[in-house]
């Protein structure tokens, strides 16, 4: 970090305790004034006034209060990994990103490089990576990594939280408040439910037409999505923003900022039915907020970005915990604020977005090995932007082997 922005940075951030280290350094001002002889120009009070100012900012800092500004400073010189790579030339771990800018998604090869697929607001990966179904304005569309358009569909509303099944064959979205399932190849289009709450469905890892949401009611619901049958249904914990199923499909995950619950399934041979179990909270540091949280592609860890502090001083850490709540494990701690994690295809790697220091971190999941951190992220998903480009978004990193289907 140079030396321009580094005061830039401590310009913009707030100091602890501001107001009471701004009235005694006024206070010391004043007096220094006071004691000025207007009748011939002196370097000593300037000499006095840099003295007492330098007094005042080791008293600040070797006092209790002033151990925030330390912290806070430490903050500031480590906030990003140190010898970043200065560009995204390979995935570390292999596989394709899919990645949101404010441009529109962009398709990530194993070796760095990079396609705009359009003026798309949000996307997602088909199973197997030949298509990404991509949400425009009130239009839901089949794309090719290339950029070529499928087919489109219109909706009676604005589309958003689009879902492709593991099975390849289906494609789960929202269309206003809406819950609704479209076949692969565009086709039969059906409202599953008509009013559903703020959690993005969830389909069931097996290939079978089952689908997780919570209704406008609160309620956690199974669906056929080929009859529109409910198949299960249970009171949602309080709070859940975020729904995921687990790998082997006997689990279901419920995220909240404060909380994680785990809800055993159990499904008849027939998959008439199935029962959803109470929830099950995993142990999480009290006084943390879940900022993220991702399941390993076998479903059988939980990976949770907890973030400890507040706006002025924040802490984040990543947490491994096992899937059936028997171990926890601490991957990666940092100054600042982390956003999002994302497992890679096999496993073997998290990736943590850390905006604040314009990185992505490419962690080793079982916490041996080299992180590899990549900076100056922004500006390569906004080439040509003379501003201060946004930080973009991670929506998928694709792929795992799955059911073999006709179009994914």
């Amino acid at each position: 970090m140079n030396e321009a922005r580094l005061r830039s940075l401590l310009r913009e951030r707030p100091i602890p305790a501001a107001e009471d280290a701004e009235r005694r350094g006024l206070e010391v001002v004043t007096a220094a004034f006071a004691q000025r002889r207007p009748a011939r120009r002196s370097p000593l009070p300037r000499l006095a006034l840099a003295a007492a100012v330098a007094g005042l900012l080791a008293a600040l800092l070797l006092s209790p209060a002033g151990a925030a500004v330390r912290d806070w400073v430490d903050d500031v010189f480590t906030a990003g990994v140190p010898d970043a790579e200065p560009g995204l030339t390979e995935i570390p771990g292999g596989g394709r990103l899919l990645v949101q800018s404010p441009a529109g998604p962009w398709v990530v090869q194993p070796d760095g490089s990079r396609r705009l697929l359009g003026d798309y607001q949000e996307a997602t990966w088909s199973p197997r990576g030949l298509f990404v179904g991509a949400v425009s304005g009130r239009t839901l569309s089949a794309v090719e990594p290339g950029g070529t358009p499928h087919w489109s569909l219109s909706a009676p509303s604005p589309v958003s939280d689009p879902r492709w099944s593991p099975s390849g064959l289906r494609i789960a979205f929202r269309a206003g408040d809406g819950l609704w399932v479209v076949d692969a190849d565009g086709s039969d289009s059906r409202r599953i439910d008509p009013s559903v709450a703020a959690p993005a469905a969830a389909w069931s890892p097996h290939g079978l037409a089952l689908l997780a949401y919570v209704d406008a009611d609160g309620r956690l619901r199974i669906a056929n999505a080929d009859s529109g049958e409910i198949v299960g249904s249970a009171e949602a914990a309080a709070g859940v923003e975020t729904l995921e199923w687990g790998g082997d499909g006997s689990t279901l995950v419920e995220g909240s900022w404060r909380s994680l619950r785990l809800r055993r399934l159990t499904v008849s041979k027939a998959i008439a039915a199935i029962d959803i179990g109470p929830p099950r909270a995993l142990a999480l540091p009290a006084d943390g907020t879940v900022r993220d949280a991702a399941l390993s592609p076998d479903g059988a860890t939980v990976a949770i970005l907890v973030e400890r502090g507040n706006a002025v001083r924040a802490r984040s850490e990543v947490l491994l915990i096992d899937a059936r709540g028997h171990s926890r494990q601490h991957l990666f701690t940092a100054p600042g604020r982390l956003a999002e994690l994302a497992f890679s295809p096999d496993g073997g790697r998290l990736l943590i977005t850390w905006p604040e220091a314009d990185q992505w971190l490419f962690v080793p999941a079982d916490g041996r090995g080299r992180v590899r951190a990549i900076g100056g992220i922004a500006a390569e998903f906004a080439p040509g932007d003379g501003g201060a480009p946004r930080f973009p978004r991670v929506d998928g990193w694709c792929c795992r082997a799955t059911v073999a289907s006709s179009l994914r």
